[in-house]
């Protein structure tokens, strides 16, 4: 009997050891099994660096992707800008009838999401312009990518034409293949002789010169608009840009219904020579 038992005993225990090798070993009934398959691959993540711009109720936040951390960040809701799109950058240069016209320009940089700056040089001619070299350190500073000129009113009653047609051909040389509005300068009672204004649309072309000369705006002066003329004036400008085939509609220019506070980047007194 107790050698029945025994030979029973290491039977049951051979089988269980084939069975053991047999899955250790890939025989028997798992030789079929297929590895298990690889996990998903995780999409690629952005290489630190790259901006994204967010827009938070009109403040505007550039960070790098990985920056900033929020809770739960996959499926928190965060107003992010076309990655990729450039932002058109905005330049307004000239004497002070850039004082009024820049404020109005910022409500329409402010409406239409484009940065804008504007640079006022307080008396200043086509010929102070193009001898100094400031508008080469504004187009390197900033990389415009549209610049508009208010230059022409300081200009008027000069009858040296020649000596201002070249200036105006340097001041557009400078200016080079960026895309550009020369607008001219309003009219002046004290001064009949335009002759500037056809000095300057024959080196700028019809599509590129807004012409000033029947435009009425109040003025505080006799010269310089009011800030409600200068507004109506940039509007009348903006109207103009928007109808103008030529220009390829790259600027947006809805007509804000606001008016916002602004600061020139530069503002500079007649008695200023330009950088050298």
């Amino acid at each position: 009997m107790y050698r029945s038992i025994l030979t029973w005993i290491f039977v049951a225990a051979c089988v269980s050891v084939s069975a053991q090798d047999g899955f250790l070993s890939g025989e028997g009934n798992d030789a079929e099994r297929q590895p298990d398959a690889m996990p998903r691959q995780m999409s690629p993540e952005r290489p630190s660096g790259v901006a994204e711009v967010m827009h938070f109720d009109g403040c505007e936040v550039s960070a790098a992707s990985g920056a900033m951390d929020f809770a739960g960040s996959e499926s928190a809701a965060v107003p992010v800008a076309s990655v990729g799109v450039a932002r058109q950058v905005v330049l307004l240069i000239g004497d002070s009838m850039v004082g009024g016209l820049g404020a109005r320009f910022n409500d329409y940089a402010v409406k239409n999401d484009f940065e804008f700056h504007s640079i006022v040089w307080n008396g200043s001619t086509t010929r102070d312009w193009a001898i100094a070299s400031d508008l080469q350190y504004q187009i390197e500073r900033l990389h415009p990518t549209y610049i508009l000129i208010s230059l022409g009113t300081n200009d008027l009653g000069y009858r040296d034409y020649g000596r201002r047609e070249e200036a105006v051909r340097t001041i557009l040389s400078r200016v080079g293949d960026i895309p550009y509005t020369w607008i001219g300068p309003l009219p002046w009672n004290k001064v009949k002789d335009r002759t500037i204004v056809d000095v300057i649309r024959g080196c700028t072309g019809e599509e590129r010169f807004f012409d000033s000369s029947f435009t009425a705006c109040s003025r505080v002066d006799g010269v310089h608009p009011t800030r409600q003329g200068a507004a109506g004036w940039a509007d009348a400008i903006a109207e103009w840009m928007s109808r103008t085939q030529a220009l390829g509609n790259i600027l947006e220019l809805e007509k804000p219904d606001y008016t916002t506070r602004f600061r020139h980047d530069e503002l500079h007194p007649t008695s200023y020579r330009g950088r050298r």
